[in-house]
């Protein structure tokens, strides 16, 4: 069965800058306020960390950085939607900057993640790809511009807002997720006040030296 998403959400990705031991510690720090809060935590780790983490960690969604929907046969590179639910993977990205897909590959991807019951988490840069994705319906759609990410620089005011109608007057069941420069809890409520339904932490957190600190204080914004 499909995880409930309880809002606002909160994805922690310290995308491929911490792997082994510090990657777990990580998650269980994650997985120890996530028990402390009602807010659905997605944790995203890359492929060949997932089946640990898994292991490990009991509050969150375990996340897949990125995933193909075509199924069991020749391909290569990618893992498949049903290799990570083998493995108790229950969501995964889609179409990130770092791991694009081609259209036809995020539609097979996204209808394969409802067939497999794992959330679609699925990102786009602009308000005209938000609106294509949309009638895909997948559970999440990510708008973030693809210029902003890394860089610790939020998006402005009329992205977000023009993103969220965008979607929601074309489905007003996705959830929307709003990137880009989140470092503190102020940052996550001003998303939510705009509107959005969920927000993240990537590259800061795996670079901040006090990671349960920053998580602590992201986590309130939540509140």
């Amino acid at each position: 069965m499909k995880p409930r998403i309880v809002t606002p959400f909160f994805s922690v990705s310290p995308k491929s800058y911490l792997l082994g031991k510090e990657l777990i510690e990580l998650a269980k720090i994650a997985d120890r306020l996530a028990e402390e809060i009602e807010s659905t935590i997605f944790f995203t780790a890359p492929p060949t960390e997932l089946a640990n983490i898994v292991q490990c960690t009991n509050n969150m969604v375990i996340t897949s950085q990125s995933a193909d929907g075509l199924g069991l046969g020749k391909g290569m590179g990618r893992p498949l939607l049903e290799s990570l639910k083998e493995i108790g993977v229950q969501a995964t990205f889609i179409n990130h900057m770092e791991a694009q897909l081609t259209f036809k590959e995020v539609i097979a991807a996204i209808n394969k993640a409802k067939d497999l019951d794992i959330i679609s988490i699925v990102c786009v840069d602009t308000v005209e790809e938000a609106k294509v994705i949309a009638h895909a319906n997948p559970d999440i759609i990510l708008c973030e511009p693809n210029e902003l990410i890394g860089t610790g620089k939020p998006s402005d005011e009329s992205y977000i807002r023009e993103t969220i109608s965008a979607i929601k007057k074309i489905n007003s069941d996705i959830l929307i997720m709003e990137g880009a420069g989140i470092t503190t809890g102020l940052d996550v409520r001003r998303l939510i006040r705009l509107g959005a339904d969920g927000t993240g932490v990537s590259s800061i957190l795996a670079k901040d030296m006090d990671k349960e600190k920053l998580l602590k204080d992201l986590f309130i914004g939540l509140k």
